[in-house]
């Protein structure tokens, strides 16, 4: 499941930048908004017929908050593909391990294994390699990696509150609930900011649906299941292989070549990935 969200989410930043045609909050916001209508009714049908459980009222404060911060991610993640080159932007938002792996560790005293120890420091060695590049390209690129730094932190908070609440409730009832909170904070910025919301053409509605159904209700909920069963580091490790995959199709589909500090930088990530699940331990008491 794992893998399947890697795969999933991994084709976010090249939608996005097909899209570009929207500000980043409306595809932000249309993206929530067709993902958690979605769910939130696969959701209700579910639980009409006993098949699905729903979350405990106390939780929901707590699964709330995890979407305003996946708000947060979106805004802010979507923001920087206008300053930066996809590569970039993708790889730095791979900071989202070593931030979760602190961030799990003083609230969930989740302690990373000596391996991944490793391979954060690598990977995150190999993030530099990208940074230093682009604070040669200007102040415009250097808003970019500011904003998807801005982002690995918010979706790291966001996969820590899962974890946390991963003995409440399952992947699909905790994806409905904080889908529907970023959505709910997400409009609101729209209110606020007042975007373009239409005169778009075709294809960026295309792009836009898409965004809604692979990244989202694939990728991020696969992942959401995931961060049940495995401690945060161990998927913030894996999902360092997004920045590689995204760049990948970067190449063929936007016509992107990758920056001097992404080709340096790149093999360092998936070789700290390799390490740090080489150590990888698995969690006591596996949760859906």
């Amino acid at each position: 499941m794992l893998l399947v969200g890697v795969l999933g989410i991994s084709w976010a930043a090249i939608f996005v930048r097909l899209a570009d045609e929207a500000p980043a909050l409306t595809i932000a916001a249309y993206r929530l908004l067709f993902a958690a209508g979605l769910l939130v009714l696969f959701v209700a049908v579910a639980s009409a017929r006993g098949k699905l459980a729903l979350p405990p009222r106390s939780s929901l404060p707590l699964l709330a908050l995890s979407g305003v911060f996946l708000a947060g991610h979106f805004w802010s993640w979507f923001a920087s593909l206008e300053h930066t080159s996809v590569a970039s932007s993708v790889v730095i938002v791979g900071l989202q391990p070593l931030l979760g792996a602190l961030i799990a560790f003083a609230v969930l005293r989740e302690r990373p294994a000596p391996r991944e120890y490793g391979g954060l420091a690598i990977a995150i060695a190999g993030l530099l390699c990208i940074t230093i590049s682009d604070l040669t390209r200007g102040i415009e690129f250097l808003i970019g990696d500011l904003l998807a730094l801005l982002a690995a932190f918010f979706v790291a908070v966001s996969q820590t509150i899962r974890r946390k609440t991963r003995h409440e409730t399952g992947a699909l009832p905790y994806s409905a609930v904080a889908y529907t909170s970023a959505t709910v904070v997400l409009w609101l910025a729209v209110l606020i900011v007042r975007p373009s919301l239409t005169g778009f053409a075709a294809d960026a509605w295309v792009f836009i649906i898409l965004l809604a159904l692979i990244p989202q209700l694939v990728g991020h909920t696969s992942i959401n299941y995931a961060l049940g069963h495995l401690r945060v580091v161990t998927v913030g490790l894996v999902i360092l292989g997004e920045p590689l995959l995204a760049t990948l199709y970067a190449i063929p589909v936007l016509g992107e070549t990758p920056p001097v500090g992404v080709l340096v930088g790149g093999p360092l990530i998936l070789a700290g990935v390799a390490l740090g699940l080489s150590g990888s331990r698995e969690p006591v008491e596996p949760q859906a």
